[in-house]
């Protein structure tokens, strides 16, 4: 109850107001002497007590007047107590009655117990004849015991992890009508600092033929195009070869299609635009092979094809007509993105009468792709023949002989000496020349295999040995005083073009300690003008190292002059080609004239390479070539005789003392 109401209390000082105002009027009236001065103080004076009498005051804030129609009761009844043991109870049996109804097993692990609920129908699939015990030992009774450690070892990692887990699991002695396997899932229940609390899980049982089909997909299909993969294939054409051998007319060939500048595509559009044109010659050529086909995608871009029905008196055409059907089909426009691309393919053919083995039909068709690569035949078919066999089988062992040469270091470098002619035929370096020392046929020329391993790619292991091994020994004759040595290095475009070249460079030095001035790499002519920024930029990263970089074969590129400008190059290497006839053919000397020319105006280093006449080197004196290189100086020679070598021309003859006690 409110002692004062505001309202009453403001009601009354009006009221008082108005007697106040009324109580003045006499002495207003005496003073001025005029009735009109007094309606102002009556006009006010009557407001004020409308305001006091009539007016109705707001209500201030959410006030509002208690009702008092309403009986308050005295006396408030409290809320009736819940049975809380009797809620859980209903909710156990409702949490069972959905887990009994499911149609999969259910089962829960805790942690900090080690106990283990399994639900009724874990038990029914499993054949047990009575419901399971609280531990994991229950169900590994029914389980085989290889996939009971596979599991184990899966849930023991699921806990460290935090990961969802599945698994497999055999049953050791399934019942009739119950499944032979059994799938087991769980995931972890976290606390509020991220520690395992609970495993929850179910067990189903397992769809036998959808996992087989699963793993078989897995195993033998290709990914991306949805056709068999290489090892489909080399199982399937095992399967032909054995049976060929077993009956004599059993007659099948076998197609290799490799799609012509693929890598092309991949860099102009995207590599998921070369994907999808794979998908699409998948299914241009799945739709032209028979029902008794088969078609592998083998490689990258390399499609193979076992092609089986061959019918008619002459095989080989009633061959050659199949493969003629898949290459017009595939040379169809396709239409993708908006874009029409034409794709042509190269196709090797091979008949299993011409060749008796899996490695035979796969080594001869490869060589006959390689051959119309080379060539120049893009989108050509060509047979198998005896010849190409031959060749193949050559290739496809001296391929393996590289990679066991590479693994065995057989490869060992001779070093050829560069003199300077101009200061004594005093010697300022060296080229690393590789040679292969074959445990079978001793020394091997390079011709014979630098081309193979260029294009097998083998290039780029062997190239990364011959480097570490020049920066050895470079280092060797540096820490014996010969401090201004320098060693050449030929790099192949494909090193060159490696991404991580640079750090490759980077580490073999930091390995063998070896100073960057000491190095020097070689590339042609062709490489530094193939990808003239991307060589440019790899250039400069060399340069600021402290690597010199020299082109080789200078001249022989036909190639703008103008790169040489842009790119960070200290010496030109003259190609002996230019420099064989130099004193006898004014074309060539013409041509030695100009290479000097360019070299003394760009102010680069000049080497000249082949030097074997004294008429030759008289010629390049003349013109100011003073760095040669050739066997008029030295054949390339074994690091011992090149360290000898050194010793009569470092300097002019000057021999550090350490060099001169290790050849003593």
């Amino acid at each position: 109850m409110k002692l004062f109401d505001e309202h009453k209390i403001l009601r009354f000082a009006l009221l008082f107001a108005c007697f106040m105002f009324a109580a003045f009027v006499p002495d207003i009236l005496h003073f001025s002497g005029h009735v009109m001065a007094f309606v102002p103080y009556f006009v006010a004076i009557i407001f004020i007590a409308y305001l006091a009498l009539f007016y109705s005051f707001p209500t201030v804030g959410n006030r509002k007047k208690m009702r008092t129609d309403v009986e308050i009761p005295t006396k408030v009844d409290t809320e009736p107590v819940r049975d809380f043991q009797k809620d859980l109870h209903e909710q156990s049996e409702l949490h069972q009655m959905m887990i009994d109804v499911s149609h999969e097993g259910f089962w829960t692990f805790n942690v900090s117990t080690g106990k283990v609920y399994w639900s009724n129908l874990v038990a029914e699939l499993i054949g047990a004849k009575e419901l399971l015990e609280d531990s994991f030992s229950a169900l590994e009774s029914y389980v085989m015991e290889s996939d009971w450690v596979a599991f184990r070892e899966k849930f023991m990692k699921a806990l460290e992890t935090g990961e969802d887990f599945s698994e497999v699991l055999r049953l050791s002695s399934p019942m009739k009508g119950k499944p032979e396997e059994i799938m087991i899932a769980g995931r972890l229940q976290m606390d509020s600092e991220n520690r395992p609390i609970r495993v929850i899980g179910s067990i189903t049982a397992s769809d036998t033929s959808a996992i087989a089909r699963e793993k078989y997909y897995y195993a033998y299909q290709d990914a991306l195009t949805g056709v068999y993969n290489r090892k489909f294939f080399l199982e399937k054409l095992k399967v032909d070869v054995d049976m060929a051998a077993q009956k004599p007319g059993y007659t099948f060939g076998v197609a290799l299609l490799d799609i012509d500048s693929f890598g092309a595509i991949n860099a102009s559009y995207s590599i998921n635009f070369g994907d999808n044109v794979l998908r699409v010659v998948a299914e241009r050529i799945k739709a032209t092979c028979g029902k008794n086909d088969v078609l592998a995608r083998i490689g990258p871009d390399v499609f193979a094809v076992i092609l089986h029905d061959i019918q008619g008196s002459e095989v080989r055409e009633d061959l050659l007509a199949k493969v003629k059907q898949i290459h017009t089909k595939i040379k169809a426009p396709i239409q993708l993105d908006g874009s029409e691309l034409f794709v042509s393919a190269s196709m090797a053919v091979v008949l299993n009468s011409d060749v008796d083995c899996v490695e035979d039909i796969l080594a001869s068709a490869n060589a006959v792709l390689r051959n119309l690569k080379k060539s120049g035949q893009h989108g050509g078919i060509q047979f198998v023949t005896g010849g190409i066999r031959e060749k193949a089988m050559k290739l496809y062992k001296l391929e393996y002989e590289i990679r066991r040469a590479i693994q065995a270091q057989e490869f060992v470098l001779m070093y050829q000496p560069i003199i300077d002619i101009a200061s004594g035929d005093r010697i300022v370096g060296f080229e690393a020349l590789v040679r292969w020392n074959n445990s079978e046929h001793g020394i091997v020329s390079p011709a014979e295999f630098i081309p193979l391993a260029e294009e097998t790619g083998l290039i780029v292991p062997m190239g990364a040995l011959i480097l570490k091994m020049a920066c050895i020994q470079t280092k060797k004759w540096v820490d014996l005083g010969f401090k201004d040595i320098r060693v050449a290095v030929n790099f192949s475009a494909k090193q060159f073009a490696m991404e991580s070249m640079v750090d490759d460079v980077k580490r073999v030095l930091a390995e063998t300690n070896l100073n960057p001035r000491n190095l020097k790499l070689e590339i042609t002519e062709y490489t530094a003008t193939c990808e003239v920024e991307k060589a440019a930029d790899i250039m400069r990263k060399l340069s600021c190292m402290g690597v010199q970089i020299s082109i080789d074969d200078f001249g022989t590129g036909y190639s703008s002059l103008s790169y040489l400008k842009h790119l960070p190059v200290h010496t030109l290497k003259m190609d002996k080609s230019f420099v064989d006839h130099v004193a006898d053919d004014e074309e060539d000397a013409a041509f030695a004239k100009m290479v000097i020319g360019i070299a003394k105006s760009l102010n680069l280093e000049l080497i000249a390479e082949g030097v074997e006449t004294e008429e030759q080197l008289e010629f390049l004196r003349s013109e100011g070539c003073r760095n040669i290189q050739g066997f008029y100086f030295s054949v390339p020679l074994s690091p011992e005789d090149a360290l000898k070598y050194m010793e009569a021309h470092y300097a002019g003859g000057a021999v550090p003392a350490g060099a001169a006690a290790q050849i003593a």
